[in-house]
């Protein structure tokens, strides 16, 4: 018996399941081919079968991998499909069959699959496509790159009730009839409006060694060259952060004219990528699954080329969030915090790499 197989990609049918274990990352899809012909009266599969159905999963397990990815990954992909489809196999791990059916009505065979892709293999690779020859490898060769990104963790939430304001009205209407009678009727009228503020939140800026140590090993192992802030200042006329950090306390950035300081200097060290931002580490609760602490670490970014005259933003992350366990809170802060930190350098890599940048 001979089989035309003819891929069928069903959107309808897609079952996604993801886990993420360090960089192994689980996704369960479905995938479904139509035949020609007739087969045997059997729902099992035969092998040739199974084998396209797999390869069917595994490219809509992959699709629904790609959709967890930031835009500057998923850009990427976009420019380079071919090349990415043609490595496929070398981002999976494994590959469990869950379910394979064949349904003899509607002539196809559908087999569910629980794919497992390599989150750093991905990476690396993207990496590497992102590396260009010629003209593109020589402009990237002279763009330095740095971050100044201020850790802060919450000192206090203040939360404001709700105010309510309650307005009456009354009015009195007099009618006069042709006999010369006058009637008076009253009106009463009600209404308000209630007030919501937000939450008033105060930080204290803490040391920020294992935010720069967890961001630049990404940095550094994405081939990346980068300069520290403090080089910058002892170089370049820089403003030490600790001279501006009380600007963090209540404000997610710095003022204006710290600002307009910090990248001058950064221009003169001829650094043209500049990322700032916060990285803030919340007050801890007990998780209810674990009983361990748990920290939310929140981080937000921006990425500017700052080698013209007025800088541009070419890029930016957050806010996003990211928690950490521990026996206690300092230990669940660290983690949360160099997640987060990690999390942040990829994302801030990706989308220097989307520019070309290596």
């Amino acid at each position: 018996m001979k089989s035309v197989i003819q891929g069928t990609l069903c959107a309808a049918l897609l079952t996604v399941s993801l886990s993420v274990f360090a960089d192994r990352v689980e996704i369960k899809g479905v995938g479904s081919y139509t035949y020609e012909g007739t087969v045997a009266s059997t729902v099992k599969p035969t092998d040739a079968e199974k084998s396209s159905a797999i390869n069917l999963a595994k490219q809509i397990a992959w699709k629904n991998f790609v959709a967890r990815l930031n835009a500057s990954q998923q850009q990427m992909i976009s420019k380079n499909e071919q090349a990415v489809l043609q490595n496929l196999d070398k981002f999976i791990i494994d590959v469990v069959v869950l379910d394979a059916v064949r349904d003899s009505n509607q002539k196809t065979v559908n087999v569910v699959a629980r794919v497992a892709f390599n989150d750093e293999a991905v990476t690396q690779f993207l990496q590497k496509l992102s590396v260009g020859t010629g003209a593109q490898s020589a402009r990237s060769s002279d763009s330095l790159f740095s971050f100044l990104f201020m850790a802060r963790k919450q000192t206090s939430i203040k939360q404001f009730d709700e105010r309510r304001t309650d307005v009456q009205k009354s009015t009195t209407a007099k009618t006069v009839s042709a006999d010369g009678a006058v009637t008076r009727e009253s009106m009463d009228q009600s209404g308000g409006n209630t007030l919501r503020k937000e939450d008033e939140v105060t930080y204290a800026v803490t040391s920020s060694q294992d935010l720069d140590s967890a961001m630049g090993e990404v940095i550094s192992s994405a081939g990346i060259e980068y300069v520290g802030y403090d080089d910058i200042v002892a170089n370049c006329k820089g403003i030490p952060s600790k001279k501006f950090q009380n600007e963090y306390v209540h404000a997610d950035e710095m003022s204006p004219q710290t600002r307009s300081a910090v990248i001058t200097a950064v221009k003169a060290c001829d650094v043209r990528y500049f990322a700032t931002g916060t990285v803030d580490t919340g007050v801890a609760s007990r998780d209810t699954v674990s009983g361990n602490q748990q920290v939310f670490v929140s981080v937000r970014s921006q990425l500017w080329d700052v080698s013209q005259r007025l800088p541009r933003k070419i890029g930016s992350v957050g806010p996003k969030q990211y928690s950490g366990l521990g026996p206690d809170q300092g230990v669940a802060a660290k983690n949360a915090l160099a997640i987060a930190a990690r999390e942040l350098a990829k994302t801030l890599v990706d989308q220097l790499n989307a520019k070309g940048i290596r």
